[in-house]
């Protein structure tokens, strides 16, 4: 009896499993937030299972579930939601928002993270889906103006050209300035972010103040760029695939500066001849006289007007990208594959670029307390650089983009019979329109990162972590001048090819262990300890060759003579260990505290070592009684943060005296001398940085940060001059210091909310004031930073502040030049002109961004600015085009026409007997503001998408990169421009920025 009862029991159990599952099915739906807007990454999970999913880029899901079960939707920062399944086949939810959660989980140095509100370092947070839509092959290019106090510009827009990064200013002058870039824990270069594709990252975090940055040490002197990489989700039944499409469309951005047309170019060079031979040049009838001279000297064709911008520059250049992911995951296992393929077109002759990248992200739970994973990303880059100033060595009259506004209006392009003309005449040198033909730029990059990881959690709250990574590249270049080069510039009229390569490898070995525990639910503590070794080894080659006959044997075995091939291989080492312990009560009260140790290779065996070390608190004022109830702020929080960090961003070997050889002119003997002075005593730069902040949310609507921050640097790196006896000019040392100071503020403000519509508002600001502070003798106040130079290291002053002869105007009476003279008066002879003072920098005082979001049923609206203030430009190009002395061969600025001709006249150059000097007028203010990306976008609604069985999600968008600028600057860009001590930021004619038009769709399956 007993044993038919067990089977009876047996048989109504299992059958009524079996009509369970027979009664499961699939159930989709879409989740978004209160604002209706789609969530990304939500968990949806069978209520009493380890059954579960996730949403995707479009807040879709799918998932099995039996009728009587409940399904239960959670994301960060949002109220759970259960919700029975019945009979529905379609659930859709709508998140509201948790007053009592945060947004989001941040890692801050090494560990496992924590919740934005409970993090008392400054950080910031760029989500990458702001990023993954944008019309560019430059992941940071996409962050301009996104983040408080963090500047990114570019030196060049080569399309295989990196981002300059600044954080807070310039802390160095010799030690390096740029972030400590993360990915996934591990550092990485610039390099590497310009090979990975925007879809591949899941967000990016700034960190800024001491807080966040000292347990990193002697890499964070300028902050940290974390970046973390898109994986996927545990428990996710199937996969998720996801398409994105793009084509853009570029065109170059045109310079301000407009040059003369042919009628104006003619009349104003034959005005300039009449001025030399001493003759009346506002008589009509005496330029007349010399205009017809010139036309019949020089063979001109007065109805040849060409505009050379347009000649040489690229209208319409395309832009091709396609990205491929598959994301997922078992009970145990999730995975993230990605490929991606761009292929691009420059707006100048001669540059291209077609980049191909893979990356993936696996982790697995071996076991209830071990975790394992690995990740990959591979990036492989193919350029052709434009011949601009970067490339051709500072050949002006070679370079397109002095080509461009120079060149003779009335020199024709083409021959009779519409063929480009291969040399111009007028201008005496090959037609750049087609230069590419013969002198050109290729390059090359395969770029490897990588890692592993294995992680225990032996016990509950502890977990050990050990993460091996290793970042490398391999890069090739090869410089060609063909033997047909129509000026010849080769030897003896032949070709000359240069080539080289550079080869490099991180490896970082990071060990960790981290315990977090609670005491009596109040008391909140966190300790984390660790060890870290990073080796780094570079290897660089070129040679090169001149004498090659053959344009078809474009190679360095093919030249006659050669130059004697460099090699250079350097090496640096770090070990590191760390810790760091946090306490909160009732995540109320907040303290940190973090100490690292750090020992290098590039400084003497005395000085390798230093320790590192930062304190912070925070009070939550919002989790006090007297505001729970509070319906105006929402929240509210003060903090406050010391800490120490290093800069060792200097050779690998200035500690050391190094021999170098070199071919002696007798008989080719090898000669040796002495290369570097070399210092045994180099020790670490410091820094110190303070930082006082305050957040506050008002009607759960408006937020606004707050921060000021003051970081001083001491025992600075920078050459030292020496005195000629030393047979050096200068040495590495440990000298100056510098002082960086500002305010930090971060606004956001959702303007309008309901379930069709939602309109955001955000903005940031930065203030920056860069301060020399002492330099390398007690009491001096000033140095030049070179003869010649624009630049002086100037005591209470920016590191870049420009000193040069100042223009005081034209004499009205006479037409003569003024400048101010030594008495402070003026003087007409530019010799007797002194050096002032002009309170301009190089340096930004002032930057920020500010944008809009709107949506409206599907449909979607992003416009992001971004802009800078108060920082100066050398204008290269006015010395050349607006200038009486370059009248011949160059066209000439159109503004130049305002010169002097009777007494009495106001004009803004002079008598056309006086050249232009090299003076301050050369200095123009670079401040912009830019709309640097808009898109509109339309999202197809789910239901309709349902029908397909197999899409889920449908984004199409249309989008604008750099669309409008407002700049007084006349040059070509004010974004971009090169930097020297010699003169600052100095316009050398690089490849411009372009404006992008971008059409792009977006699927997932």
């Amino acid at each position: 009896m007993v044993r038919n009862f067990l089977l009876s029991l047996i048989a109504i159990v299992g059958g009524g499993a079996l009509l369970a599952f027979a009664q499961s099915k699939q159930v989709t739906g879409t989740v978004t937030d209160h604002n209706g807007k789609p969530i990304a990454g939500a968990t949806v999970v069978v209520e009493g299972t380890s059954t579960g999913t996730t949403t995707n880029s479009f807040g879709a899901y799918t998932i099995s579930a039996p009728a009587n079960a409940s399904l239960v939707f959670s994301f960060i920062g949002m109220q759970s939601q259960t919700i029975p399944v019945g009979t529905k086949n379609v659930i859709d939810v709508q998140f509201a928002e948790d007053a009592t959660a945060i947004d989001d989980i941040i890692v801050v140095g090494y560990g496992t993270g924590r919740k934005v509100g409970t993090i008392i370092g400054s950080v910031d947070q760029v989500k990458g889906e702001k990023l993954q839509d944008r019309p560019t092959n430059n992941v940071m290019d996409a962050m301009q103006g996104q983040v408080p106090g963090l500047q990114i510009f570019s030196t060049s827009g080569e399309l295989s050209n990196t981002s300059t990064i600044r954080l807070h200013g310039m802390g160095s002058i010799s030690a390096g300035n740029e972030p400590l870039i993360l990915l996934d824990g591990a550092p990485i270069t610039t390099g590497t972010l310009l090979a990975m594709a925007p879809g591949d990252i899941e967000s990016i975090n700034v960190l800024k103040d001491a807080s966040a940055t000292s347990i990193y040490g002697s890499r964070a002197a300028n902050g940290v760029i974390y970046v973390t990489s898109k994986k996927g989700a545990r428990g996710q039944e199937g996969a998720t695939v996801t398409l994105r499409t793009q084509y853009s469309l570029s065109s170059p951005i045109k310079p301000r500066l407009k040059v003369m047309n042919t009628n104006q170019l003619l009349d104003y060079q034959a005005a300039v001849y009449a001025a030399a031979y001493g003759e009346d040049y506002n008589d009509p009838a005496v330029v007349a006289d010399w205009r017809s001279m010139l036309i019949e000297n020089w063979g001109v064709d007065e109805n040849i007007d060409v505009d050379w911008f347009d000649e040489i520059m690229r209208e319409n250049a395309p832009m091709y990208q396609v990205d491929f992911g598959v994301s997922g995951g078992s009970q145990r296992t999730s995975y993230y594959f990605s490929g991606s393929y761009l292929d691009q077109e420059g707006t100048m002759p001669g540059s291209d670029l077609t980049r191909y990248t893979f990356r993936s992200n696996i982790d697995t739970k071996v076991t209830n307390w071990l975790k394992a994973g690995m990740s990959l990303g591979v990036g492989y880059q193919k350029a052709s650089n434009a011949t601009t100033v970067e490339s051709s060595g500072g050949l002006y009259s070679d370079n397109p983009m002095f080509a461009s506004l120079l060149i003779p209006s009335y020199q024709p392009a083409t021959d009779e019979n519409g063929e480009q003309l291969t040399f111009l005449d007028f201008y005496g040198t090959e037609n750049p329109a087609i230069s590419d033909k013969w002198y050109y730029k290729n390059n090359n990059r395969l770029q490897l990162n990588g890692s592993m990881f294995v992680e225990l959690t032996p016990v509950k709250g502890l977990t050990v972590r050990s993460q091996l990574s290793a970042n490398a590249f391999d890069y090739r270049n090869k410089s060609v001048m063909s033997p047909d080069f129509p000026t010849a510039t080769g030897t003896n009229g032949t070709g000359s090819v240069a080539e080289g390569f550079q080869r490099s490898a991180t490896w970082t070995w990071t060990n960790t262990a981290e315990y977090k525990f609670s005491v009596a639910d109040d008391h909140h503590i966190t300790v984390l300890a660790g060890q870290e070794s990073i080796y780094s080894e570079t290897e660089v080659l070129r040679t090169s060759v001149t004498g090659v006959t053959n344009s078809d044997l474009l190679y360095v075995s093919k030249g006659t003579e050669s130059t004697v091939p460099t090699y250079t291989l350097s090496k640096y080492a770090y070990n590191s260990v760390f810790g760091r312990a946090e306490y909160d009560f009732q995540e109320k009260y907040f303290i940190d505290g973090s100490v690292r140790y750090d020992a290098c290779s590039k400084f003497g065996s005395n000085n390798r070592g230093a320790t590192f070390w930062s304190v912070g608190a925070m009070w939550n004022i919002s989790k006090e009684e007297f505001l729970q109830d509070n319906s105006t702020i929402s929240n509210l929080s003060f903090k406050i943060s010391y800490g120490t960090q290093g800069n060792s961003g200097i050779g690998e070997y200035d500690q050391y005296q190094i021999l170098t050889s070199s071919s002696y002119p007798y008989m080719g003997s090898t000669a040796w001398y002495l290369s570097n002075a070399g210092n045994p005593s180099l020790a670490w730069e410091k820094q110190g940085t303070l930082t006082i902040g305050a957040n506050i949310e008002l009607w759960k609507k408006l937020s606004l940060g707050i921060e000021w921050y003051r970081r001083e640097t001491t025992d600075m790196l920078m050459d030292k001059p020496l005195a000629l006896s030393a047979g050096f000019s200068s040495q590495m040392s440990n000298i100056g210091a510098m002082r960086n100071s500002g305010i930090d503020v971060n606004l956001n403000y959702n303007i309008f909310m309901n379930k069709d519509w939602a309109v955001n508002f955000h903005a940031n600001f930065n203030y920056n004031k860069n301060q020399m502070v002492k330099l390398w003798e007690e009491g001096l106040e000033k140095s030049s930073m070179g003869d010649g130079s624009m630049m002086y290291y100037v005591v209470g002053k920016p590191y870049t502040e420009y000193y040069t002869q100042e223009w005081r105007g034209v004499n009205p009476e006479t037409g003569e030049p003024q400048w101010t003279a030594a008495d402070g008066g003026v003087t007409s002879d530019f010799n007797e002109a002194v050096e002032v003072d002009l309170n301009k920098s190089a340096l930004a005082p002032y930057s920020g961004g500010f944008g809009v979001s709107a949506s409206w049923k599907g449909i979607g609206l992003v416009a992001d600015f971004s802009w800078v203030a108060g920082n100066y430009m050398v204008n290269n190009n006015l010395y050349f085009a607006a200038n009486t002395a370059n009248a011949f061969p160059y066209n000439q600025a159109e503004e130049v026409l305002d010169y002097w001709k009777q007494p009495g006249d106001n004009t803004k150059y002079p008598a056309l007997i006086y050249e232009t000097q090299f003076d301050s007028r050369m200095i123009e203010d670079a401040s912009f503001l830019r709309l640097k990306n808009i898109q509109l976008s339309y999202t197809l609604p789910s239901k309709l998408l349902r029908k397909t069985k197999f899409i889920q999600g449908l984004k199409i968008y249309v989008g604008a990169r750099n669309l409008w600028t407002l700049t007084g600057y006349n040059g070509f860009d004010p974004e971009v421009a090169g930097y020297s001590d010699a003169v600052g930021a100095f316009d050398t004619d690089v490849y411009p920025n372009s404006r992008q038009w971008t059409f792009g769709c977006e699927f997932t399956f």
